[in-house]
């Protein structure tokens, strides 16, 4: 099954100055903004940018997550967890004000503010980087020195099961978890006696010629004087049990145990990196991580595209970090409510330092959601920013123009409707608009699917 649709031609008309609802050409072109040209070699972002294009590598990888969410729904007729990507950095966030996109310009970057984040950590590149970054400062600046203020060490051990690439994928994800719930359990007395206080437990997942390869990394803690051979002896023989019952199969390459990894400072930055790494860490050997699949989806590589797709439909519910009651147990706040002090301390002095304000560029929502629209093929996001960082407020509506334009002549998937999104269709539906804008509340949402069943036939033979 091919990664996106037969192409359909859409309805749209070219955008351009004096237009009604060409709202870029009345901030912009209409006021001498010039028209960027975006080159016909432009479709797809370089495999390896170098320099300052490296900073906009996560929207890049997050824009082709958001066309192959956008594709599944179509090709599928239901939604990958975590598709709520679609709308990150495109939608507006509740609360804020309606109908228009905004972007802040400073020293450093440029951002979207106002804007939906949607929080996904396994689809959403830019949202898992912070949450990685987030649990990454939490182990250093809080729990690791928390369990050397209390005489406690950890040790760092990794839980895996043989796969197939021709199994189902959600197979060995469902044994793995199964497989630890079960060993868990039954060493509660073990942990007891080795004097832990709990487990920060982190779930990752690379795909190779074996297919999806699912892993747990835990880091134990326990006494710092606990017999840890006849620790590692039980968890070995424990994990075997416990997959044999789950129904998986494993190998000795199944369970490592790293003891002591909090002992040296080296050795905590490793055990932190090993246990909370986003772009940074790479998949062994031939193995690649859901980072670099997109990596390899964003310049055209359809089959790679399809492996990530379906290892996040593998991957469902999985919660990719947990520490349990750790935190509560050592007196520490837990990783959503981690500040990093040292961070804001920094902050604060550079806002001690005189700045100038930032720059804010202003144009309507209704054409950032065409100018960042998943069909284009284009990392829309990444290049509005781009150009906003690199020529400010002119250079910025210039390619939003240009995306506009792109958009308004691209021939469009059966899953575009019109040239608009796909709201657009029902004139007058303020719910279907309002899903585009902010997140729905229950209400709503029972309404939008609702509308969303009805008419949805009506999409397809509209395009």
């Amino acid at each position: 099954m091919a990664l996106f649709p037969q192409l359909a031609q859409a309805s749209g008309t070219r955008f351009s100055a004096g237009q009604p609802g060409a709202s870029a050409s009345s901030e912009g072109a209409g006021f001498g903004v010039r028209s960027t040209s975006l080159g016909k070699n432009r479709d797809t972002p370089p495999a390896k940018p170098a320099g300052a294009a490296r900073a906009y590598r996560p929207y890049i990888r997050q824009a082709a997550a958001q066309r192959l969410v956008s594709g599944y729904w179509s090709n599928e007729g239901e939604n990958l967890r975590g598709s709520s990507v679609a709308g990150c950095g495109r939608w507006k966030a509740h609360g804020a004000p309606a109908g228009v996109a905004q972007i802040e310009v400073d020293a450093k970057q440029a951002r979207m503010t106002g804007h939906f984040i949607c929080g996904c950590n396994w689809t959403c590149e830019m949202c898992a980087r912070a949450t990685v970054a987030r649990n990454r400062s939490w182990l250093r600046g809080a729990l690791f020195p928390a369990l050397h203020e209390k005489g406690l060490s950890g040790s760092l051990v990794t839980f895996t099961l043989a796969h197939s690439y021709n199994e189902a994928w959600d197979v060995p994800v469902a044994a793995l978890k199964k497989a630890y719930g079960l060993m868990d359990r039954r060493m509660a007395k073990v942990y007891k006696k080795a004097g832990s206080v709990g487990k920060f437990k982190a779930f990752e997942v690379t795909v190779g010629m074996n297919g999806l390869h699912p892993h747990l990394h835990v880091l134990l803690t326990h006494d710092k004087a606990a017999d840890l051979e006849a620790l590692e002896a039980e968890l070995k023989g424990a994990w075997f049990k416990a997959v044999e019952e789950a129904g998986g199969r494993c190998t000795d390459r199944g369970f490592d145990f790293q003891p002591n990894r909090l002992n040296d400072y080296a050795a905590k930055m490793e055990a932190a990196h090993e246990l909370s790494a986003q772009s940074t860490k790479l998949g062994r050997k031939k193995g690649k991580t859901l980072s670099q699949l997109l990596d390899m989806a964003a310049v055209g590589d359809l089959e790679r595209g399809a492996e990530w797709q379906r290892a996040i439909g593998a991957l469902g519910s999985t919660n990719r970090f947990h520490a349990g009651n750790l935190a509560k147990k050592l007196g520490i706040p837990s990783p959503s409510e981690w500040e990093d002090e040292e961070e804001q301390d920094a902050q604060a002095e550079l806002e001690l330092e005189e700045q100038a304000p930032p720059l804010i560029i202003e144009y309507a929502l209704e054409d950032h959601l065409r100018a960042t629209h998943p069909a284009l093929g284009r990392p829309g996001l990444a290049m509005i920013l781009r150009a906003a960082k690199r020529g400010g407020r002119e250079k910025a509506l210039s390619m939003v123009r240009a995306l506009c334009d792109d958009y308004a002549r691209k021939r469009m998937p059966h899953w575009m409707a019109t040239a608009h999104e796909p709201w657009s269709v029902e004139p007058g539906t303020d719910i279907m608009r309002a899903a585009h804008e902010r997140p729905l509340n229950p209400a709503e949402v029972r309404e939008y699917l609702r509308i969303k069943e009805t008419h949805r036939a009506g999409y397809l033979v509209a395009a």
